[in-house]
């Protein structure tokens, strides 16, 4: 690709690398694409400096006081700070997570979904720093001269929470799944195959629901589930009734924040994914499971369809029935459909690469460097 030398400033804003996994990748993906088209004109402003290779690093003003609250205090002089270097030396601003940082030059944001906005009962307005996050999000819309948004469907979001937003902003630039899980696992299970749930279990993402359609299945005596969350999670008062209820607690195993090798494995031997979420931005799990070769049991709502297409057996995310018909279904399947229905997973996953991702994120921005 021939692109004329611009001079680009990518505005880290990242708060938490652990929760926020499928936005880390983002950024790392994104960054070392913009600094491969663009030798020596890319600028990082981070509170936490990234040892990134072909960048300049920008230590924000902050990396210079220890005391937490003052840190706080002195954020709004990080970002103009910021802006005035960003207006003084670049062309574009790019921020992998929204911000407070204004500039004169053109501003670019990768959305990821409407989560807070549309789910209130989950996340009130009265909590500040949901509301704070809700005004940030939408200043930086309507501020920005480009949204990238990870499908069709957060854009759609956008486009319904905010009419007044120009689609014209909008691009859709699909996320991608790292190489890794596209590889062989080194072994094939041994133990009593299993269900395998990845993810945060609170509020939108229905484990609960789920726990009890598989406890009510009766399935646990051929099959268990497995627990992967991102930060230790002990089971609430509700799963653990539900655990007590159906006598599952033999059945199932939890585990936090695995490597992404233990987790492809955990992917590749399950004997399928179950992603019974009420809304995702893009749905990463999904297309890793699949890409791993395993069969998927997912909802039928937000962004999933979407993205894996036909591969799925979907389920309708509010009825624990059927959740247990879909579970059924697929403990039952002939060995020959369910291996055709994974080689298709397998297929369709490799549409969502990052190299074709940060293809398509440099294609979007260069429609504004031109």
């Amino acid at each position: 690709m021939n692109l004329m030398p611009k001079k680009i400033f990518i505005h880290d804003t990242i708060v938490n690398p652990i929760g926020q996994r499928g936005v880390m990748r983002c950024y790392n993906a994104y960054t070392e694409a913009l600094i491969r088209a663009y030798p020596g004109q890319v600028s990082i402003y981070s509170a936490s400096p990234p040892k990134i290779g072909g960048a300049t690093v920008i230590p924000s003003l902050s990396t210079k006081v220890k005391p937490r609250i003052i840190r706080k205090r002195i954020a709004h002089f990080d970002n103009r700070f910021g802006a005035f270097i960003a207006d003084s030396s670049s062309h574009i601003y790019y921020s992998p997570f929204y911000g407070n940082m204004y500039t004169k030059i053109p501003q670019v944001f990768t959305a990821y979904d409407m989560i807070y906005e549309k789910f209130p009962l989950y996340f009130p307005l009265s909590e500040r720093p949901i509301r704070k996050h809700i005004e940030e999000k939408r200043a930086c819309f309507e501020r920005a001269t480009l949204i990238l948004c990870i499908s069709k469907n957060t854009a759609n979001d956008i486009l319904d929470m905010y009419p007044k937003i120009s689609s014209s902003k909008l691009k859709i630039v699909y996320i991608g799944v790292d190489d890794l899980f596209f590889q062989e696992s080194p072994s094939k299970n041994k133990d009593k195959p299993y269900f395998l749930f990845v993810g945060n279990r609170s509020f939108y993402k229905n484990f609960t629901r789920f726990l009890m359609a598989f406890g009510k299945s009766g399935l646990a005596k051929d099959f268990d589930l497995r627990v992967v969350s991102p930060v230790d999670m002990q089971f609430t008062s509700a799963e653990l009734n539900i655990i007590r209820e159906y006598d599952l607690k033999d059945h199932i195993q939890s585990g936090v924040s695995v490597s992404d090798l233990a987790l492809h494995e955990q992917y590749g031997h399950a004997f399928a994914f179950v992603y019974p979420t009420e809304y995702e931005g893009f749905g990463l799990p999904l297309l890793e499971a699949m890409a791993s070769g395993t069969l998927v049991l997912a909802s039928n709502l937000s962004s999933l369809p979407e993205i894996g297409g036909d591969v799925p057996l979907y389920f309708e995310a509010s009825s624990i029935d059927s959740m247990i018909e879909t579970l059924k279904v697929a403990s039952q399947m002939p060995e020959a459909q369910r291996q055709e229905r994974i080689l298709r997973g397998k297929t369709r996953a490799l549409q969502f690469t990052w190299q074709t991702s940060a293809t398509s994120f440099l294609h979007a921005l260069q429609t504004i460097l031109c």
